[in-house]
């Protein structure tokens, strides 16, 4: 199955909102590889590469953090204090790309100040 990169973008910020929906605690820790398996893609290297660039793009705007990196990948986190995590917990809708939701936190966020 051939996956483009925008469908492998929304379907890892889906998978992304389901984990943080579905959090009892106030902490959420994931890798490429289980937002795949959420997100049903394949977990081939590829694949796991073009998730990881969309992490990565949430990393750099500081709404997730690396948590762990070991000889087996990156393991992200993602607190209760995270504008992200406020969004997904508060929306309905998900928004399909990354640059939408980057746009959507800084909204939010210039509002409040």
């Amino acid at each position: 199955m051939i996956e483009r990169y925008e469908d492998i973008e929304r379907l890892t910020l889906f998978a992304l909102g389901k984990l943080i929906k579905d959090a009892r605690g106030s902490v959420v820790t994931f890798t490429c590889k289980k937002l795949a398996k959420i997100a049903n893609l394949s977990t081939k290297p590829v694949t796991l590469t073009l998730v990881r660039a969309v992490l990565e793009e949430l990393r750099k705007e500081g709404y997730i953090s690396i948590y762990k990196i070991s000889s087996h990948g990156i393991k992200y986190m993602i607190t209760r204090e995270s504008p992200l995590w406020n969004l997904y917990k508060a929306s309905q809708k998900i928004p399909s790309n990354v640059r939408q939701v980057i746009a959507l936190l800084k909204t939010d966020i210039s509002k409040v100040n």
